[in-house]
């Protein structure tokens, strides 16, 4: 059964919606974006996100990324519940051990517990039912040590289920009959005596139960054993236990053939005093059916979620980068300010490289970015390797993140939900002049034009290079003026410095509802990246040099190898 669509019929409690309604609505969100939103996932490298969060469930994480949830009261409602995981250490550790418990017990079948038939099934019956008990205790006890310090009406609603279970006249019930029927188990019968007669070639011909006990049998000593020990004690060791008959691991099946026959037959024999337990059973599971116990399998992957999510930014604090929880404004507002953001697939890149070479540290710098009524529209400009691409990617997976109830990679961040994240990054060996692939592109270009609006990002990097450089800035410039006519708010990363230079003639037109600013990667005096980002024209003269060395034309190199050469 996949278990992550489980309807509320069979919820416990739902962590990601607030209601039955908001559920239904996303999904249907979901299903209508359909294969859009794979070209985001896969441009802002969402997996790796993903992976980071719940390595476990992370195509269900996808699956959330992929809603692009545009509603504020839904995505507050994430962000609460993960606020308590966040601020009560515990709840997390509480919480997955009582889901899997639950889950061990649905795989055991409890639902479906016929009459036993042996003590093993009797015993597995009552550790069910203990462990349900056991999960009502513990998140009582929880509750009554934690209740002031939970805010999120997700987990209230949690812990009220199991305090619903707690209080029930049923439960309690079932928990009384379940104690004594533990208590007559135990306490009723140890041991039990077995006659066997014998033929006269000591063949068995008949066996028969003569007597049980409350007590261990202990084997009494013969005259011989008297006068042998001379009064020491008798050893007890001398019943043989059945388990360990069989001595090879090639005979294991038979040993467990025996033990189940054996049990199966003494469950029969005592049926006087089997059919007490037996119906003592019956109470204790009538009373389970009653409580109308739900399957815990539905918010299994969404406590992953929040699981991982708040490991995730507990280490990312313990490093000194920021990570807040964003002020999520309606998409009508237009607008966002993000503080100290920074790529979050570089971060882990950096960490993870300077893990493994200490001496050459890998540094992450963030960055500040604001799309208001000012600017909502940046060229970005730059050094090659400056930071462009994680930049841009940054901004897209702040906005992801931001949408799914997560926290962002940021100090601060306010920001409007979007209707839609669109991404153009052509791949490294799409680039350099090429007609199909300039067709490819347009036709890529007026596909977004369809269906983009005022209320949806735009993240171009590196796009239109399929044509002569004059041409690139024409066209670049055409798609620029056009999606910011729409009132689109986004960014363009490029090497076409012209088209920064033409941002204060484009913002002259009247038919724009989006501003165009140019912004800048920044180098110091010796051209050494800092990977920060101003607003700022392009310096012509540095990206000159910069495209020079793109194409692999070193000096070094010509002089070295013109010392080689015979004239």
């Amino acid at each position: 059964m996949v278990h992550d669509e489980i309807e509320s019929a069979s919820r416990v409690v739902d962590l990601f919606y607030p209601d039955e309604g908001a559920r239904n609505r996303m999904k249907k969100r979901r299903a209508a974006l359909g294969d859009l939103s794979k070209s985001y996932i896969k441009d802002l490298e969402l997996e790796k996100v993903a992976d980071l969060i719940c390595r476990q469930d992370q195509y269900k994480l996808i699956r959330l990324f992929e809603e692009l949830c545009d509603e504020p009261e839904i995505i507050a409602y994430r962000q609460d519940v993960l606020e308590d995981f966040i601020s009560i250490p515990k709840l997390a550790g509480t919480v997955k051990q009582i889901v899997n418990i639950m889950i061990e017990n649905d795989r055991g079948n409890i639902y479906q517990l016929s009459e036993p038939d042996s003590f093993t099934t009797l015993s597995e019956a009552l550790r069910a039912f203990d462990a349900y008990v056991e999960c009502v205790e513990i998140m009582h006890g929880f509750y009554l040590e934690h209740s002031g310090e939970i805010k999120s009406e997700g987990v209230k609603r949690l812990f009220k289920y199991f305090e619903d279970g707690y209080a029930d006249e049923d439960y309690n019930k079932m928990k009384k009959n379940l104690q004594e029927l533990e208590e007559a188990l135990k306490n009723r019968i140890r041991s039990v005596t077995v006659a066997i007669n014998l033929n006269e070639n000591l063949v068995p011909v008949s066996a028969g139960i003569i007597e049980y006990s409350a007590q261990k049998y202990m084997m009494k000593p013969s005259l011989f054993d008297r006068i042998l020990y001379h009064g020491a004690k008798f050893p007890e060791n001398t019943v043989e236990n059945l388990h360990t008959k069989y001595r090879n691991a090639d005979d294991l099946s038979a040993d467990e053939l025996l033990i189940n026959t054996v049990d199966e037959t003494l469950f029969k024999e005592l049926d006087s005093f089997t059919q007490k337990l037996v119906k003592k059973l019956a109470k204790v599971m009538a009373q389970y059916q009653k409580l109308g116990v739900k399957d815990i399998f539905s918010i299994d992957h969404q406590l992953g979620f929040y699981i991982g999510a708040a490991a995730l930014i507990d280490s990312v604090r313990a490093k000194g980068m920021g990570m807040c929880r964003p002020k999520v404004l309606p998409k009508e507002q237009r607008r966002a300010e993000m503080k100290g953001l920074y790529d979050l697939v570089y971060y882990h890149e950096a960490a993870v490289y300077n893990l493994r070479a200490k001496d050459n540290k890998k540094s992450v710098v963030d960055n500040d970015i604001s799309f208001d009524e000012e600017a909502g529209f940046y060229i970005l400009t730059g050094a090659n390797n400056g930071g462009k691409t994680t930049f841009v990617r940054g901004i897209g997976i702040c906005q992801v993140l931001a949408q799914a109830g997560f926290y962002v990679p940021a100090r601060e961040c306010t920001l409007s939900c979007v209707d839609f994240v669109y991404t153009h990054f052509p791949r490294e060996e799409e680039t350099g002049i090429n007609t199909s692939r300039f067709t490819t592109e347009i036709k890529e270009f007026k596909s977004i034009s369809e269906t983009v609006t005022n209320h949806s990002l735009l993240l171009m990097n590196e796009s239109i290079q399929s044509t002569t450089p004059v041409e690139c800035v024409e066209i670049a410039a055409k798609l620029v003026r056009l999606f910011c006519m729409l009132g689109v708010r986004g960014i363009f990363a490029t090497h076409l410095i012209d088209i920064a230079y033409r941002t204060a003639e484009l913002n002259d037109d009247p038919a724009l509802k989006t501003r165009i600013e140019s912004i800048v990667v920044t180098v110091d005096e010796k051209g050494e990246r800092q990977y920060k980002i101003r607003k700022a024209l392009p310096d012509s003269n540095v990206y000159a040099g910069e495209i020079f060395e793109k194409f692999g034309i070193k000096e070094e190199d010509i002089l070295r190898r013109a010392a080689e050469m015979k004239y």
